[in-house]
C-alpha cells in the first residue's frame, strides 16, 4: 500500500508497506526496525512481539516518545503484561496494531509533529 500525506518537513516518511517490507523515503526495510522522528534503528535484535521484555523499554524509548506504536505483522498481537506495565509506568502511551495500521497511525501522528516512535516487526528473511 502507498501512503501519500504531505511530508510536513519530516526527516523520515513512510512511503508504502507490504507484509514483508516498509518503504521509508526511498529505502525498503525488510527487517524489524525502530523509527522515531529523529532516527531509524534498522535490523534490531527483536524478531517478534513475544521477544519484548521490560529490559527492552530503555532501547525502545529513545527520543522521549509520548506514544510507542508497535506493528506486529498481519495480525495484532500484544506484548507481555510486564512489558506493557513498564512502558505505562514511564508515562508513555502504547499501541499494538497490525503493521499496516501502525504505519498509517505513525504517519498521521508524525505529520502532526507528535513525539511518536514506531517499532515494526517484519518476518525474518531466509
Amino acid at each position: 500500500m502507498r501512503l501519500s500525506l504531505d511530508d510536513s518537513g519530516q526527516r523520515f516518511v513512510i512511503r508504502g508497506f507490504t507484509d514483508t517490507l516498509v518503504r521509508i523515503n526511498n529505502e525498503e526495510l525488510t527487517r524489524s526496525f525502530l523509527m522515531t522522528p529523529e532516527q531509524i534503528q534498522g535490523d534490531i535484535a527483536l524478531t517478534s512481539v513475544s521477544d519484548l521484555t521490560p529490559d527492552h523499554v530503555d532501547e525502545l524509548c529513545i527520543d522521549d516518545p509520548e506514544v510507542l506504536i508497535i506493528g506486529t505483522g498481519t495480525r495484532t498481537l500484544r506484548g507481555s503484561a510486564e512489558f506493557q506495565a513498564q512502558i505505562l509506568r514511564r508515562g508513555i502511551g502504547l499501541e499494538f496494531m497490525d503493521t499496516g495500521a501502525a504505519c498509517r497511525t505513525f504517519t498521521v501522528l508524525a505529520s502532526e509533529l507528535r513525539r511518536v516512535s514506531l517499532l515494526v516487526f517484519l518476518p525474518a528473511q531466509h
